[in-house]
């Protein structure tokens, strides 16, 4: 008993003495596990094409990447980059210059266990040295351990024509040394690729107006606003080409601002992509003096001639129509250099508002004229309804199917000019039907029947009900019924030639405002914009002329069917 008594006390104190062997040699295996990768790259492509020769005046940036593995806590490092006889690293990059500038200097601070340190070092070529290697050194000095990296890199002493093509371009930056780089031109408006329309005004920037943007959601059936996707989609693109002699590689900043043409100063309009959320209303992630302008970053590739295409952000609630100024400005590494170009805002959606109000009154209007509808229909009997319902179908099989089934086609062939094609149905045909029945039936909510007739044949076999035909509709009605009722054509005895041409060019005329209303609505709610030329010859063709034929021709159709019927 009294041994294994004192076995059990010899036990604690052999754990006492093994522990802490065992946990110094975990510690040392730890720290001899432990590894740091330097990785340099020079000149280092920001488009991921690295290597390539160094041109005299260039300005390129090294790439250092330090990696840790195992790292049993945080360890402060120093890195020195040691450069070749005329190399300058650029100031204000975080690095601090030695002794006759050969030597930059910089701390980090190595993360515990596993981490990367990475920074680009902006390294500005001497010009007209001899072409050969140079020679570039990097040291890691973390205490009891060091990391050594040597680059070998091509010089020439010229870039083809880059020093005469510098002459050509004096603009000092803050340093007051030449530019290497200087903006070109700006172009705007143009597409995700660059591509300007030539369709489209150049220097001129169309917006949809956004005061009643929930309404045309809830109207086309989309649902509430969310502001978010509104805000971080484009309003439009600019090309922005800029011109590289030296074939410098860096990362430059770049802002646009709205500029009062009168005062000078930066005026409410652009702004970055937003970020809305729950807490935060209509507000954006920028910086608090860049409110009012469209940030980003550009990387210069090395190129002598590069095109960079940017978004523009617009703040839909505090833009305003106008002529303005564009302000790009365009800076980096202690160079700044700006361009201002004009700029003309415009939103097109006013008429439109005004056309859905229009719209809007016309649909109270047929609700109150149903009553007479009804009076109509009981006025002009069982065979009357029968051939309203006839004249409807044949203007539905005769009018909306072709246009539907043959209206793609058409658009792909003929683009923004197939409505002239289809307008001889939806016009000529369309109103010979409408002066036929209306000679046969001289009675009010004729011409409304067999418009709704007709409306509701299209929403039954197509699926178009749509708010927006709903609204069309009941314009059409309104405006026709007003026609013929303020010319006295249903009042009136005897219908001759002379007042009939009267009658058909006041039909014409009302069918241009109809397809002057119909189109303001479209734009308004599908964010459609049309030429002022173009809407003029729609509303000229379509509407006036092809409807006035149309209601001619349908004057001698309607009297030779009252002859047939014996009325």
């Amino acid at each position: 008993m009294t041994g294994l008594l004192g076995k059990r006390r010899k036990l604690p104190l052999a754990l006492a003495v093994i522990l802490p062997v065992f946990l110094a040699w975990v510690c040392a295996a730890s720290t001899a596990w432990a590894a740091v990768v330097l990785d340099a790259s020079y000149p280092y492509s920001l488009g991921g094409k690295e290597g390539g020769p160094v041109y005299g005046g260039s300005t390129l940036p090294l790439y250092l990447h330090l990696q840790s593995y195992d790292v049993p806590r945080r360890q402060p490092v120093s890195v020195t980059v040691t450069l070749p006889a005329g190399f300058r690293a650029l100031p204000g990059t975080g690095w601090q210059p030695g002794p006759g500038g050969r030597q930059v200097t910089t701390h980090w601070v190595l993360p515990a266990h596993f981490g990367q340190n990475f920074d680009l070092l902006y390294l500005e070529a001497p010009r007209g040295e001899t072409d050969g290697i140079r020679t570039i050194q990097v040291d890691v000095d973390g205490g009891t351990w060091r990391e050594h990296k040597t680059l070998s890199v091509p010089y020439r002493h010229d870039g083809g024509g880059a020093a005469a093509e510098r002459g050509s371009a004096p603009a000092q930056g803050r340093s007051g040394r030449n530019f290497s780089w200087y903006i070109q031109s700006v172009t705007l408006p143009v597409d995700s690729t660059g591509a300007r329309d030539d369709r489209k005004a150049e220097r001129v920037l169309y917006l949809r107006d956004m005061a009643f943007e929930g309404l045309r959601n809830r109207v086309l059936g989309d649902g509430a606003t969310s502001w978010s996707a509104v805000y971080n989609h484009p309003a439009a693109y600019v090309s922005l080409q800029l011109r590289n002699p030296q074939r410098d590689v860096r990362l430059l900043r770049f802002k646009a601002e709205l500029v009062d043409r009168r005062t000078g100063r930066v005026v409410p309009g652009l702004t970055t992509a937003a970020k809305i959320n729950e807490n935060e209303e209509y507000g954006w992630n920028a910086p608090a003096d860049e409110k009012n302008a469209t940030t980003a970053m550009i990387s210069l590739n090395g190129s002598k001639d590069q095109t960079v295409v940017l978004p523009l952000y617009v703040d839909y609630f505090h833009v305003l129509e106008g002529d303005y100024v564009f302000r790009v400005t365009v800076w980096g590494n202690g160079q700044e250099k700006a361009t201002e170009v004009p700029l003309r805002i415009e939103q097109k959606n006013s008429l439109g508002l005004l056309a859905v109000g229009i719209a809007c009154g016309c649909f109270l209007f047929v609700l109150g004229f149903l009553p007479k509808l009804k009076q109509c229909i009981f006025h002009v009997g069982a065979r009357g309804a029968i051939t309203i319902a006839l004249f409807a179908a044949v203007a539905f099989g005769g009018i909306t199917v072709p246009t539907t089934v043959a209206g793609e086609l058409l658009h792909a062939m003929l683009g923004p000019f197939a409505g002239f094609v289809t307008g001889l149905l939806s016009g000529v045909f369309q109103y010979l039907l409408l002066v036929s029945l209306v000679l046969l039936y001289r009675r009010p909510g004729v011409p409304g029947l067999l418009y709704l007739m007709k409306f509701f044949l299209g929403g039954l076999l197509f699926g178009n009900f749509t708010p927006l035909g709903l609204l069309s509709c009941c314009v059409t009605i309104t405006v026709l019924e007003g026609v013929f009722w303020l010319t006295g054509f249903y009042g009136k005895r005897e219908i001759g030639r002379p007042y009939m041409a009267l009658v058909a060019t006041a039909l014409g005329l009302a069918d241009a405002l109809l397809t002057f209303l119909n189109m303001e609505q479209i734009m308004f709610f599908y964010r459609l914009y049309y030429a002022d030329w173009y809407l003029a010859l729609y509303m000229l063709v379509n509407g006036f002329l092809y409807s006035s034929v149309g209601a001619w021709l349908g004057y001698g159709t309607g009297r030779k069917l009252r002859q047939i019927t014996g009325e």
